[in-house]
């Protein structure tokens, strides 16, 4: 373009000169103007350079180049024989310079145009005054034209366009670093260098959230935001929390952070300011504890601290509440309801943070499902009952009765004694929250009646006991280390129990839960027979025997042989004493007594006497020391044989098996044969006859 506007002045020069010539010919030819020489004759473009000559006239055109290069100067001052003129912009190096008037041209003087040094514009050398990496900045100044590169540093710049000599636009590289540079222009009349700072200036476009707390993460969104330093009013987040891209910045808002606008600083001196400020709330205080301390669903309680204008929920053990904030030192709250009672925290939450009260606020319910223990119990007894939500309770009672609170577990459960007045039926429990009543109805155990029971029993055998208020009775029996153990049976109306071993005669005391007590006839407890003494030892059949012993009174069966024998009959004469006669079917053995504690045989050994009976002997004859054999009943009590009719000496014998032999003695004579035991002498029917 530069090119086209040069050769369209030349022709008009030539033009201008040629209208000179045709109109004074006559003159060129006569006075023509004269070019001696240019002082000095290479100098920079823009400078004044003085050309001698003569006849330059009035309205001299002077003119630097050849041909459709040359380049009109422009005339500073003039006289007819010297010119100051300015050396003008064009091309650079050896040219040529001429004098042109109406008279006519002069001879051409060698002149050589130089390039000066470029120059910045003092008052805006560079627009804008920083620019990020890949933008295009505009640069002013003088002699600009003959650039040769731009670079920021050592790095080129991505391309430049020089508009005019006044005027060049750059554009930096995408890959230039950020940050000051030295922006360096090298143009043909030497360098020109400039710091400029490779930077977009940091832009907020928003920030959230609006309100926030020390501590909070705050997101600031813009761009040009790498390396910026951020501030919240002034105050600077820790360096450690902070995350920065080009378009976000992620931070923690410090302590000492308050409201006002927000501002990144890039490498000190490019800052970017939020339009709208930041609320910074303050953490909230709660400086006294609720009032009141305790409440149902409903209740009113009043909060009581700092910076609670910004709280935004309040909750009572997790529980939302409604709440109204009364002032920035006060939150009215309303109880809400909850599925569990109990100490709970009151908490406060809002853009400031997150308080809880130092003390628990006890939430109180209905009580509910009363369960006590025992579910019996006598006059002036402790009963204990658990339950839910049994919180700061009011009034209790038992079937309607008003009863005094002993001690409490608060929230789980009390205790009270049963009053002198008080009947069957069930316990109720009351507190502000409601009222509630147990199920089952506690049973009030009055003093035992006792009917009917055994004086003597077994011991280890079972007592049926009867009467009314029995059930759970404690029977205690003479001389037993521990109760009698249930057997069975356990009604107000009848208890079965198994007297112990080791009971005595005696008293034996029964009780219940009430404070009165059953004591007994004289109980004695029975035991097997013991320590028998009988006279005679030894008896026939029919006898009758003299026992003494223990435990003889509830004998109900005498055997003798061991307890083979028949039931002996037998007299129970009390004090220990009793008389027994030998059964028929009695044999040799100890003696056995049967009562209701079980069966006893005697250590001593009865001895029953029998006379020998059906006696037969063979042979029938003999002689004198012939062995004769005898066979029938009771042969095992002989205790003496005598031959002829019982007259002769005691004869030999001897018992072999069930038989007995004897040997005829020496005075032996024909006759019956006499056998003797302790109950009696028997003799044979046949004789037997002694032969020579």
């Amino acid at each position: 373009m530069r090119d086209g506007i040069r050769r369209n002045g030349w022709w008009q020069l030539v033009a201008g000169v040629g209208m000179l010539l045709m109109a004074y010919g006559c003159k060129v030819e006569q006075f023509p103007p004269e070019l001696w020489n240019v002082s000095p004759n290479r100098f920079d473009i823009g400078r004044p350079v003085e050309l001698k000559g003569a006849q330059f006239g009035s309205n001299p055109i002077v003119t630097f180049g050849r041909a459709e290069t040359a380049v009109q100067a422009t005339v500073r001052s003039r006289s007819d024989g010297t010119l100051v003129v300015e050396v003008p912009r064009m091309a650079t190096g050896p040219t040529q310079i001429q004098v042109a008037n109406s008279e006519g041209v002069t001879p051409p003087v060698n002149f050589t145009v130089i390039q000066p040094e470029p120059t910045f514009d003092q008052t805006n050398a560079v627009l804008p005054t920083n620019a990020a990496p890949g933008a295009t900045i505009r640069i002013s100044g003088n002699n600009l034209d003959r650039l040769q590169s731009v670079r920021f540093d050592t790095t080129s710049a991505a391309s430049f366009t020089v508009v005019s000599p006044n005027v060049v636009l750059v554009t930096i590289s995408p890959q230039q670093p950020r940050g000051l540079a030295r922006m360096t222009l090298l143009t043909e009349g030497g360098p020109i260098a400039i710091p400029y700072l490779i930077a977009g200036t940091p832009e907020i476009t928003g920030f959230s959230p609006k309100r926030v707390r020390a501590g909070q993460e705050i997101v600031v969104q813009g761009r040009y935001l790498t390396d910026g330093v951020l501030l919240i009013n002034r105050a600077a987040p820790d360096p450690a929390t902070v995350r920065i891209t080009d378009t976000e910045i992620r931070a923690i808002v410090p302590a000492d952070a308050t409201s006002g606008r927000i501002s990144v600083t890039v490498f000190e001196q490019l800052i970017g300011l939020s339009a709208d400020s930041i609320y910074i709330a303050g953490a909230p205080v709660l400086t006294t504890n609720p009032d009141p301390m305790e409440g149902i669903t409903g209740d009113k309680v009043l909060l009581t601290g700092l910076n609670l204008g910004d709280i935004t929920s309040v909750s009572f053990g997790g529980t939302a509440a409604p709440f109204r904030i009364l002032s920035s030192t006060q939150i009215e709250a309303t109880v809400p309801a909850r599925s569990q009672s109990g100490n709970v925290v009151i908490s406060l939450n809002g853009a400031g943070g997150a308080v809880s009260a130092a003390q628990p606020f006890l939430y109180i319910l209905p009580p509910a499902n009363l369960v006590f223990t025992p579910l019996r119990r006598g006059i002036n007894k402790l009963v204990s009952v658990t339950g839910q939500n049994l919180h700061r309770i009011q009034q209790i009672t038992l079937n309607g009765k008003l009863l005094t609170i002993n001690a409490r577990t608060e929230g789980t459960g009390f205790q009270f004694f049963v009053p002198a007045d008080a009947t069957t039926g069930p316990i109720t429990a009351t507190n502000r929250a409601g009222t509630t009543t147990s199920v089952r109805s506690l049973t009030v155990v009055q003093a035992p009646v006792v009917t009917d029971y055994p004086l003597r029993l077994p011991a280890g055998g079972r007592m049926v006991i009867k009467g009314n208020w029995l059930r759970d009775a404690v029977v205690q029996f003479t001389g037993a280390v521990n109760p009698a153990s249930n057997d069975g049976r356990n009604d107000d109306t009848e208890i079965w129990i198994r007297v112990p071993d080791d009971a005595q005669p005696g008293q034996f005391r029964l009780t219940t839960d009430s404070p009165t007590a059953f004591t007994s006839n004289l109980f004695t407890p029975i035991r097997p027979v013991s320590g028998v003494v009988f006279t005679p030892t030894k008896g026939r059949v029919g006898d009758e025997l003299t026992v003494t012993g223990h435990f003889l009174e509830d004998v109900t069966d005498v055997r003798f042989g061991g307890g083979a024998s028949l039931a002996a009959s037998f007299q129970r004469l009390g004090n220990g004493e009793m008389k027994v006669i030998v059964p028929a079917n009695a044999v040799d053995g100890t003696i056995c007594f049967t009562n209701p504690a079980g069966l006893a045989c005697t250590a001593t050994v009865f001895d029953v006497q029998r006379v020998v009976a059906g006696v037969n002997f063979t042979p029938k004859t003999g002689k004198v020391g012939t062995d004769v054999t005898f066979t029938g009943q009771n042969l095992n009590d002989v205790v003496e044989v005598r031959f002829g009719g019982g007259l002769s000496t005691p004869a030999r014998f001897r018992l072999v098996g069930n038989t007995l032999v004897a040997t005829v003695p020496n005075d032996a004579v024909s006759g019956t044969i006499c056998l003797t035991t302790d109950s009696g002498t028997v003799c044979t029917t046949d004789s037997f006859v002694v032969t020579k």
